[in-house]
């Protein structure tokens, strides 16, 4: 099946702990954290998930306080293990010039000048790891590399946003997506050797010109 495009509902989320739902915990000895949140009860002892009671994890750290990670520290990685990324179009795009406000901090450090996929969560039953989408207004969301209990079905994604300001701007929008599925994209049916081939996928400025 080639590329398609979709009705998908694109919400925004960044790390913070109101989008995440974590809270900073000091570590406790045994199967506990003193959690510290901007409550009326702002200081509470906690139970550590099971499994995370004697990780080595940081005395000041970040633990998940709802969905089935309750307890869990959170790291702010991706279900693949890596740090989520905002979008950061081609400098000579169309995207690139409607967020012109930006350009001027992408001068001065050269290295923003390349471009980035961003980082989207969706639900891997029907979008599976190394999923890519082109969201309107976003840019190309890398290959879906994060996936939430709340996001279910085929018309709903998030994508991430560096911050909470710029996730509560964006807020929640239906768009047309286009979908490339892994094996769809023009780099994916070249007929070259894998190494090259590997080699022109982390090319981001072709990837977003040849899916």
């Amino acid at each position: 099946m080639p590329p398609y495009k979709t009705e998908i509902e694109c919400t925004a989320y960044c790390s913070c702990g109101y989008c995440c739902s974590w809270e900073w915990g000091v570590k406790m000895p045994g199967p506990f954290y003193l959690g510290l949140s901007p409550t009326w009860l702002p200081i509470r002892l906690r139970n550590r998930r099971k499994g995370y009671v004697n990780a080595a994890v940081p005395i000041l750290s970040r633990y998940w306080t709802s969905t089935s990670l309750i307890g869990s520290p959170y790291f702010g990685l991706t279900s693949i293990g890596k740090f989520p990324a905002q979008v950061r179009p081609p400098i000579f795009s169309k995207l690139s010039l409607m967020q012109y406000q930006k350009l001027p901090g992408r001068l001065l450090l050269p290295w923003r000048l390349l471009p980035v996929y961003g980082s989207i969560a969706a639900d891997t039953n029907y979008y599976p790891f190394g999923t890519r989408m082109f969201v309107p207004g976003y840019g190309w969301g890398e290959q879906v590399e994060d996936r939430g209990s709340a996001i279910k079905g085929p018309s709903r994604i998030d994508l991430y946003h560096r911050s909470h300001k710029e996730a509560l701007k964006w807020g929640r929008r239906k768009l047309q997506v286009l979908v490339v599925l892994p094996g769809q994209s023009f780099l994916d049916l070249l007929r070259v050797p894998k190494p090259l081939k590997s080699f022109l996928k982390t090319l981001n400025f072709l990837r977003s010109i040849l899916f």
